[in-house]
Formats: structure tokens, C-alpha cells, sequence
């Protein structure tokens, strides 16, 4: 919970007390292994070893000098922008950011881009009424917010008639959905308070020409960091703003987009409940006059492979759930006739979420459906395809002792056969045994019971991904207008860079698109940097900061004479005997290995390490080392189905799950492919690679995004607890390094991040040089050169412009601390001398005291001496009598003086009024003399300025005048050579008037012919026809003659080892009745000799 909000003076002495305390010690940053960084105080240095004393318990560390870093004043801590910050470095980044959320505030700015941190917990922060507060307001009139980048990018794309976008990155559960949410939550509500509903189907009238600027609402909200609780949703309560309840039809449709989509591409992860499984770029259209005119969403990067496993702590998407838990009737029409436990792809995992009602989430789901527009059948197709891929998971496949699979029960088979409109026969040989292509043959292949398991489980990874990206297609479909488009503003949510225990190929996918985003960022982020010096007129070595990222970009895509990652993996994956092993060895032979004499090595190179211990590789990426391990790569890239499942489903009975794979339909049948009647075709994608597919879209993005003006959103995830208020700052650090914070820091450093305008400069820093400027009026920047010399301050640390003064990181807090060193020193000796004057005062009053008292007791001890003489009593007899006839006398005296007194101070009483009045009116002209003097002194500088332009663009008009004359001399002579060409001109035009009529009559024939000829050639197709009916009976009775032929060719070869069987049999029947004949001849010559 944020804390107490303190009163001015309270947090006033607050500040100062922590002042003083800072000013008293050399206070530093120590890294700690545990907390990130400590707070301590240097007492000691030697050489370039220092002594530190830890605050928090007084441990006392020996630490090299140059791994301690500097500590920012009390008086910047919370600061809205980091950039603010006098040392930019990694402790004070993530300590402005820690104080901050402890009290609240969960955004803060970092120059360019807006750091958001999850809160875990629901807070007020997006009602009507903060809306409203943002709505029309610069960037530094409210605390950092999600709303005022929306806002920013809104008025930039009005004033300047450019594209927007808006790039939310972040780990896994860092808050991106709901960034992205707010900010479509936001633009909707902008634009629908600028222009009430109206119906979209016609483009609306243009009734202003700057409608961006005319409607901005003049009164805000004031500045709070209270928070409270509230539920889900937007909150409407707080003011009367209700832009929600007048949202057009298109703006809730675009808002109502998002839970089908959350539905359909989101899923609980160990980290988030709600994680976004999938990237998008949603991009908001807007007619010229404001209106939002349309929305179109690309999606990349799908998880499909959660439908199939995922860890036993998280879900499959929500779909899958709320479907199970709301769908009553329409789970009978899918045949989902159980619970969660009773299906494989679910039971095995998570089933409920703390905090979501699948089945309130169901009815939300169904309602955004009917908002967008779907049908029933529209939406029976999408649950059809989730109820098919849990009846698929369901299957069993075991195998036999020859280890070929079998399918011993068929019912859920035919299950997924009726939902998927295909034959039971088709799909179980299709999966079993499918038929494929060995050389110029097919031949039926059985496959293993893992080989099966594998073909199912590709089976529901690419239904879920097509019928996804259909759904897409359709929410692209309803939200289209045929209203003009003029501009847009898109939101990128995609996942941010990431560095597991265990590395595969979706984080190289990843890490490469975040290492193009960060390369755009830093190319946007130091060309605006260097455009303002370029504005202010100062002295800059322009440095392109994208290249810093290029060996690595290069590394992963290139191609041509260096293989990059990427684009070896697909080579690889058209080899035949290629493996993750071959394609690991060749990466270090290409990227490892030295170079040859002579040759440069490639600057990816050096960005390139093998791995020491597993099959992989390093890659240093900018947000750190990170180790890939390449197993299982190649089926990962190549996203393998066999061209059976595609084929039968290709020609499914229903018309969805035909479309999803209507790009196989066209592939040649077992029959007909090895013909030659028809030119074989090629199925469309059949080649592209899920690398190639991403490198495709992101180049898409990417020209996207250069084309547009962006703003930056990074989100972190504060602890893995999902605790409110808590920081792990080892965590946020290591989120600061991927997602760029810190090298935006980097980049900053380089430049000059602090800067001030003349007038602020002169005000706050002229008590460091006294004397120095002298009385009456002065240019702003002489006297900044004056006041720079006199601070002694390195040329190289500051740039003096035409309006501003920068400075390198570092300078503004050095002058800071001269600045309260010296006002320290005043106000001390401004203290002795008052404490002085104070001190006389009260002793001045103690001695005059005790004179009085003196004087009193004096007196009184002579009264009492007095008192009882007779004389002295006779004495205060007499005395009033010796006065008496003097009474009246001066009693009129008196009067006289008290009425001249009276008409004195009447007198004086009017002066004084009329003097009073007349010192009001002067100090009134007095200030409005100053006020004029300021606004001539700044017209003056604005006219000066103009005055240089005017003198330039008159010496180019008086240039381009000369330039003219001469042309018009020309011309005068062209013009005279124009009309005798004219006069030949016309008489050529009557000879090609003639020849155009003859034409035209020529054209005449010619169509009449031409009538001619189609009419033939309308018979020709008729007997073309024909003659294909003829070629297809043919061929089938060609076919019958093979089969047949294949038929008699068997009974030939029956007959002919039966023949050589018989042959076999009488050969040795002959051999030995031989033999016997041989002994018969050799008995009876035995016989005949005796």
C-alpha cells in the first residue's frame, strides 16, 4: 500500500533533514549479490581501493573504487523521468524506481519511453475520470501514465499527419496485455468524446480542418497518488465522463476483439494468469477528421504447441476451459460429453486459476462474439476445431510386435472424423499408413506408435494455428470500414527478450525479433537526440547507434556469401541426411573457425561462440550471453504434416475445415502425379520454413514501424511472487538490461541528457557568479558564456545552443552541490548574524530589566522614608492648590492643540491612503512593464531569428528571379518556335483525322471477326470437353487395364514358380531314377560275369 501522504511542511523538513544527512557523508551504491545494490558512505580511499560502511548494519567493505557507483541527491528521489537523474546508473535507475512503486506510482518515465511495473493488484488509475485528466495535456502536466503515451501519439498524429505506433515489450507476465488493453481502452474513449457515434458504414463529414485540437477538455484532475481497490474492467466512477456509454459500434468492437482474442491466444504460465501466448500489432485507423475509421491486426509467434504439452503448473488456452465449463448445449453438438479430467491434452496440467470463472468467462466470450459480428455457424466452426483437437488427444495408439501402430479403439476417431466432415478409413491410413514417394513410386509406409503420436500431435498444432489466424482474419473482416483511412495508430505487444536455464528455437525467434526492436529504438532514440543538437546548432559527430546491433542481426539472417543462423537451418532442412548434429558442426565451422589469410572476418564473428558442454551455441545478444541448444531444431523448422492428413483434409465436407487447408487442395492425386496430361503444380507454401515465414513478417513489421513515429512502453515484472509492493531488484535489473532501459542509459551518457533553457540557467546558477553579469539587460546565451567561464567548467562537458544550455551526465549535479555548498554558507553566516542580533535583543531587554528594578526599589525605599514626615505631608497638601488658577488656562491650551492634532492626522490619514493607492497601481504597471519587456525580449530574439531567415529566403527569391528572367527569355523564344510547329501540327492532324476514319472503319471489321471467333471458340471448349469426359474414361479404363495387367503379371509369376517347382521335382525324380538304373546295370553285369 502506498504511504501516508504527508503535509507540505512536514515533508518539507523531511527533505531537509535527509539533505542534511547527505551532505554530511560521501554516500555510494555497493553491489550486493542478494539486494542488487546497498547504500553505504566512503571513509576511506587508497589508491583505487576504498573502505565503504554499509547503512543498513554498519558491515564495513574493502572495494575497488571503479565498482562503487554515485548516489543522487535526497532531492531526486521519485522522480518522474530517470532521465532527470544527475547520475545515470544502474543502482539510482532501479532505486527511483523501487521508491516509486513502494508509493504507488507504477510508471515512470526514462526519456523516450514510459517503464511500467505490474502492480499485482487492481488500481483506479483508468476511469473516465483519469481519462479526462490526460485528455489535452502535455506530458509533464500529470504523473507518467500509460494514457499520456496514448495522448502524445494521438496529438502527434493530428498536428503532424504521421503514422503512430506504440511498441509495449516485456517478460512473460510484465503487464503487456493490459498495457495494450488501456491503450486501446484510451484512443476509443478520445475519440469517441471528440465525435459522438455515428454510423460507420459511410465515411463521416469533414466539419473541421484541425478536429484533433478543437475538442481537448480545458480541466483535469488534480495530481494524487491515493489508490484504491476496484474490480475488473474499466471503472466508470469518479466524475460524469461517460465515454463508455457512447461508444460507437466499431469502438466496441475493437474493444470487444480483445477478449476472443485473449480467449484464443491466451493461457496461465507460471508467471501470469493471463499471458499472452502469441505477438500482435493492432493498428487503430482514423479518418481525417478524428473518427477512428477501421483496425487490422497481424499476429506472430503463435505457442501452438501448447495445445499439445505444456508444464504440469500452467494451462492450455483459456479457450479450452471455458468452453468445458460454459458450453451446456453445444458441448453435446461437439461431442464433449465429460469433464477436464477426462481429456489427455488437459488433464494432465493445471485445470482452475485463482481469480477466473471459466464460466464467466465463457458468457463474456459469447458476448464479444455477438458483438463483433459472428454467426452461430461461425462460431460452432471455431469450437469445432477446439472440440477436435481434445478428441484427438484422446486417441489411442498402440503397436504390434513388429512395432507397427494400430488404433485398436476407433470411437474417438470417429468422433474427430464427424467433427472434421472426413472419412473414418481415410484418416486412420492417412495417420497408420500413409503413403509417400520413393523415388518415382508410392509406397505404403507403416508407422511406429511414436510416429503416430507425433503426426497426431502436428495434426492439432496446425489446426489450432490456421483456424487461429482464420479468427484473426475474421476479426480483421469486421472491423474493416469502406470509410477513408487518413492515418493510424498501432500497438505492438510482443514478448521481450529471453534468457531460460534451457534455450530452443522459439527464444532465437524471439531474441532476433527483440534485437530488431531494439536496434530501431536505438536508431530512433539518438536520431531525435542528435536532430535537436542539430536545432540548437551544435557542434555533433553523428553516430549511428543501430549499426552496435548489426553483427548480431547479421549472425542470425544474413545470407549470400556468410550463412547466417537462420538461413543455414533451412538449407539444412532440405538435406536429406541432414541432423541438429550436422547442423550445430557447420555453424562452428562457418562461424568459429579462423579466417583464411587474407580475408576480413565476419563482424558476427565476434558476437559467435560454440558451446562447451551441450550440442549449441552462444549468442551475445545486447541484453547478455545466451546459450541455444539446437535439438530438435530441424522438425521445429520444418513444422512437418504429411501430405495424406492434408490431402483428406483438404476435402473435408465442411466448408471451414476445407478453407483451413484449401492451399494443399490443389496438389496432384496418387494417381495422376507421375502423368503427363496435366503440368504437375506445387502447392503453395510447401517450401517456407517457420524461420522464413517469421523473417517475412518481421521484415513487414519492421517497414511498418520505420514508417510510423514511435513511442515506447517496457514493461517488468517486479517479483516472481506476484506480491504487490514487492521489488526484486536482481530481477528488474536483469528486465532493465533486455528490455534496453539500460542501454538507452548507455546511449544517453554519450550525448547530453541534462539540459536547461537560458532563463532557468541564469536563475538558478547566477548565485555561483556573482558580478559576473553585469546590472540591466543581457542575451540569454552571453550570459551563459559568461556564467560557464566563470564556473570553470570543461568545454567538453557542456554545448551551449541557440535557446538551451546541455550538459554531459554528472555536470548538473556538481553544480548542484557548489550551488548548496554556497547557499550553505550564506544562510549559515545569515543565521549567526540574526541568531546574533536575536541574542543582543533579549540581553538588551534583561539589562534595561534590571535598571528598572534598581530604580524601582530606589524609589520605593524613599517614599517609605517620606511617607510618615510631617512636612512632606503637608507638602502633597498644598501642592494641587499652588495649580489651580493656572487649570483653565490650560485646559483651552489643550483643546486648542488636540483639534490642530486631529486635522493633522485627517491629513496625514489621506496622504498616506492616496500614497498607498498610488504605490498598488505603480507596482501593477511595474509588473506589467516587466511582463512586456519579457515578451519583447523574447519577440525580439523570435524576429532576430526571422530577420536571418528573411535576408537568406530573399537572396534565394532574387536568385531564383534572375533564373526566371532567363527562362522567360527563353520561353519567349520557344513560344515563337511552338506556334510554327502548331500550324504543322494542324495540318497533320487533318492527314491523321482521314487515317482515324479509315481506322475506325477497319476497327469495325475487326470486332465483327472478332464475334466470329469466340463463337468458335465457345465450340472448340464444348468439344475440348468432350474430349477431356473421353481422356478421363480413358484413362480410368487405362487404369483397369493396369490393375489387370498387375493382376496377370502376379498369376505369371505363380505359374512360373510352380513350373520351376515341377521342373525341380522331376530333375531329381530323373537324377535318381538314373542311379537306380546305373546299380540295376551294374547288378546284372555282376550277375552275367558270375
Amino acid at each position: 500500500m502506498p504511504a501516508p501522504r504527508l503535509s507540505q511542511s512536514a515533508e518539507a523538513a523531511r527533505a531537509a533533514a535527509l539533505q542534511a544527512e547527505f551532505n554530511e557523508k560521501k554516500w555510494v551504491w555497493v553491489p550486493d549479490d542478494k539486494e542488487g545494490y546497498l547504500a553505504g558512505w566512503v571513509v576511506k580511499e587508497e589508491e583505487d581501493m576504498g573502505e565503504v560502511v554499509i547503512a543498513s548494519g554498519g558491515e564495513i567493505r574493502r572495494l575497488p573504487l571503479y565498482a562503487l557507483s554515485k548516489m543522487n541527491p535526497p532531492k531526486f528521489d521519485r522522480v518522474d523521468d530517470i532521465a532527470d537523474l544527475t547520475f545515470l546508473n544502474e543502482a539510482s535507475v532501479v532505486h527511483n524506481l523501487r521508491l516509486r512503486y513502494g508509493s504507488g506510482a507504477i510508471y515512470t518515465y526514462s526519456g523516450l519511453f514510459l517503464v511500467a511495473i505490474n502492480p499485482y493488484q487492481h488500481l483506479p488509475l483508468y476511469s473516465d475520470a483519469i481519462v479526462h485528466q490526460y485528455r489535452g495535456k502535455r506530458r509533464d502536466e500529470n504523473p507518467p501514465h500509460i494514457f499520456a503515451i496514448a495522448e502524445r501519439a494521438w496529438i502527434n498524429m493530428g498536428e503532424e499527419r504521421e503514422n503512430q505506433s506504440i511498441l509495449i515489450t516485456g517478460e512473460s507476465g510484465a503487464g503487456k496485455t493490459e498495457s495494450t488493453k488501456k491503450v486501446i481502452q484510451y484512443l476509443a474513449a478520445i475519440a469517441t468524446d471528440a465525435h459522438p457515434p455515428q454510423s460507420h458504414s459511410q465515411s463521416p463529414s469533414l466539419t473541421h480542418s484541425n478536429s484533433f485540437n478543437s475538442i481537448m477538455p480545458t480541466a483535469g484532475l488534480p495530481r494524487t497518488s491515493s489508490f484504491k481497490k476496484h474490480g475488473k474492467g474499466m471503472s466508470s466512477s469518479g466524475s460524469g465522463f461517460t465515454a463508455k456509454d457512447r461508444l460507437g459500434l466499431l469502438e466496441r468492437q475493437i474493444l470487444q476483439a480483445n477478449p476472443i482474442l485473449e480467449a484464443f491466444g491466451n493461457a496461465q504460465t507460471q508467471r501470469n494468469n493471463n499471458s499472452s501466448r502469441f505477438g500482435k500489432f493492432i493498428r487503430i485507423s482514423f479518418s481525417p477528421d478524428g473518427s477512428i475509421a477501421g483496425a487490422n491486426i497481424d499476429w506472430y509467434l503463435l505457442e501452438k504447441s501448447r495445445v499439445v504439452v505444456r508444464s504440469e503448473a500452467e494451462r492450455s488456452f483459456h479457450v479450452f476451459y471455458q468452453l468445458m465449463e460454459g458450453g451446456g448445449s453445444l458441448k453435446d453438438t461437439l461431442l464433449l460429453d465429460g469433464g477436464v479430467e477426462d481429456y489427455e491434452y488437459l488433464n494432465k496440467s493445471r485445470r482452475e486459476v485463482d481469480g477466473i470463472d471459466d464460466k464467466e468467462e465463457w458468457a463474456l466470450l459469447k458476448n464479444a462474439f455477438e458483438t463483433v459480428g459472428f454467426t452461430v455457424a461461425e462460431q460452432l466452426d471455431l469450437f469445432r476445431i477446439v472440440a477436435a483437437v481434445l478428441h484427438i488427444g484422446n486417441i489411442t495408439i498402440t503397436e504390434t510386435r513388429s512395432n507397427d501402430a494400430v488404433m485398436p479403439d476407433p470411437s474417438q476417431a470417429e468422433r474427430v472424423c464427424h467433427l472434421l466432415g472426413i472419412t473414418v478409413a481415410e484418416f486412420t491410413r492417412a495417420v497408420l499408413r500413409p503413403r509417400v514417394l520413393a523415388g518415382r513410386e508410392w509406397v505404403t509406409q507403416a508407422r511406429t506408435q511414436q510416429q503416430a503420436l507425433d503426426e497426431l500431435s502436428a495434426l492439432c498444432k496446425t489446426l489450432y494455428e490456421k483456424s487461429f489466424g482464420m479468427l484473426v482474419d475474421r476479426i480483421n473482416r469486421a472491423l474493416d470500414r469502406p470509410s477513408s483511412k487518413s492515418t493510424f495508430i498501432g500497438v505492438l505487444d510482443i514478448a521481450g527478450f529471453e534468457i531460460f536455464d534451457v534455450n530452443g528455437y522459439e527464444q532465437l525467434l524471439i531474441n532476433y525479433t527483440n534485437e530488431k526492436l531494439q536496434q530501431f529504438f536505438n536508431y530512433h532514440m539518438f536520431t531525435l537526440e542528435q536532430e535537436e543538437y542539430a536545432r540548437e546548432g551544435i557542434e555533433w559527430d553523428y553516430v549511428n547507434f543501430g549499426l552496435d546491433l548489426q553483427p548480431t542481426i547479421d549472425l542470425i539472417e544474413t545470407s549470400g556469401n556468410a550463412i547466417g543462423i537462420l538461413s543455414l537451418l533451412d538449407e539444412e532442412c532440405i538435406m536429406p541426411k541432414a541432423t541438429d548434429l550436422t547442423f550445430t558442426n557447420k555453424l562452428h565451422a562457418l562461424w568459429a573457425s579462423e579466417p583464411l589469410p587474407g580475408d576480413e572476418p565476419h563482424p558476427g564473428s565476434s558476437k559467435y561462440e560454440p558451446a562447451r558442454f551441450e550440442q549449441g551455441f552462444i549468442v551475445n545478444h545486447y541484453a547478455g550471453r545466451v546459450e541455444y541448444r539446437t535439438d530438435g531444431w530441424l522438425e521445429k523448422n520444418k513444422d512437418p504434416l504429411n501430405d495424406n492428413l492434408t490431402r483428406v483434409l483438404s476435402a473435408s465436407s465442411e466448408r471451414y475445415v476445407a478453407s483451413l487447408f484449401a492451399e494443399y487442395s490443389e496438389a496432384p492425386s496418387l494417381v495422376g502425379a507421375l502423368t503427363m496430361g496435366k503440368k504437375r503444380v506445387t502447392k503453395k507454401g510447401a517450401f517456407r520454413t517457420v524461420g522464413q515465414r517469421h523473417k517475412e513478417q518481421l521484415a513487414g513489421l519492421m517497414a511498418q514501424l520505420q514508417a510510423t513515429q514511435p513511442h515506447f512502453v517496457r514493461c517488468i515484472v517486479p517479483n516472481t511472487h506476484k506480491k504487490p509492493g514487492r521489488v526484486d531488484v536482481p530481477l528488474v535489473l536483469d528486465q532493465l538490461r533486455c528490455n534496453g532501459v539500460l542501454e538507452g542509459i548507455r546511449i544517453a551518457r554519450l550525448g547530453y541528457p541534462n539540459r536547461l533553457p537560458f532563463v532557468e540557467f541564469r536563475q538558478r546558477y547566477e548565485v555561483l557568479t556573482p558580478g559576473v553579469i553585469p546590472r540591466g539587460y543581457m542575451d540569454g546565451r552571453k550570459a551563459c558564456l559568461r556564467m560557464v567561464d566563470a564556473l570553470e567548467l570543461d568545454k567538453a562537458n557542456f554545448r551551449i545552443g541557440t535557446s538551451k544550455i546541455f550538459f554531459k551526465a554528472g555536470v548538473l549535479a556538481e553544480l548542484e552541490e557548489r550551488r548548496d555548498t554556497l547557499l550553505f554558507d550564506i544562510f549559515s553566516r545569515l543565521q549567526a548574524v540574526a541568531r546574533k542580533w536575536t541574542a543582543r535583543r533579549q540581553m538588551k531587554k534583561i539589562l534595561n530589566r534590571a535598571v528598572a528594578i534598581r530604580t524601582i526599589q530606589r524609589n520605593a525605599r524613599v517614599y517609605g522614608e517620606l511617607r510618615d514626615w510631617p512636612w512632606w505631608q503637608l507638602y502633597t497638601k498644598v501642592r494641587p492648590l499652588l495649580g489651580s488658577t493656572r487649570n483653565d488656562d490650560e485646559l483651552r491650551k489643550k483643546e486648542a492643540e488636540l483639534a490642530l492634532a486631529k486635522e493633522r492626522a485627517e491629513r496625514d490619514q489621506r496622504e498616506k491612503e492616496a500614497l498607498e493607492s498610488l504605490k498598488m497601481s505603480l507596482e501593477a504597471e511595474k509588473r506589467k512593464v516587466e511582463d512586456n519587456l519579457e515578451a519583447e525580449r523574447a519577440l525580439a530574439l523570435d524576429k532576430d531569428a526571422l530577420l536571418d531567415r528573411s535576408k537568406k529566403r530573399e537572396a534565394e527569391l532574387e536568385d531564383e528571379v534572375a533564373a526566371l528572367q532567363a527562362d522567360l527569355d527563353t520561353l519567349d523564344s520557344q513560344l515563337d518556335r511552338a506556334l510554327k510547329l502548331q500550324k504543322e501540327s494542324e495540318e497533320k492532324h487533318e492527314t491523321l483525322r482521314h487515317a482515324f476514319d479509315q481506322a475506325a472503319e477497319h476497327l469495325v471489321r475487326l470486332e465483327s471477326e472478332q464475334q466470329d471467333w469466340e463463337s468458335r471458340e465457345v465450340e472448340l471448349n464444348e468439344q475440348l470437353d468432350l474430349a477431356q469426359e473421353d481422356i478421363d474414361a480413358i484413362k480410368a479404363e487405362r487404369d483397369n487395364l493396369e490393375k489387370l495387367s498387375d493382376e496377370l503379371k502376379n498369376l505369371v509369376a505363380q505359374r512360373e514358380e510352380d513350373l520351376g517347382r515341377t521342373k525341380e521335382r522331376m530333375e531329381s525324380t530323373l537324377s535318381d531314377l538314373g542311379t537306380k538304373l546305373t546299380a540295376e546295370t551294374r547288378n546284372k553285369r555282376t550277375k552275367r560275369s558270375a
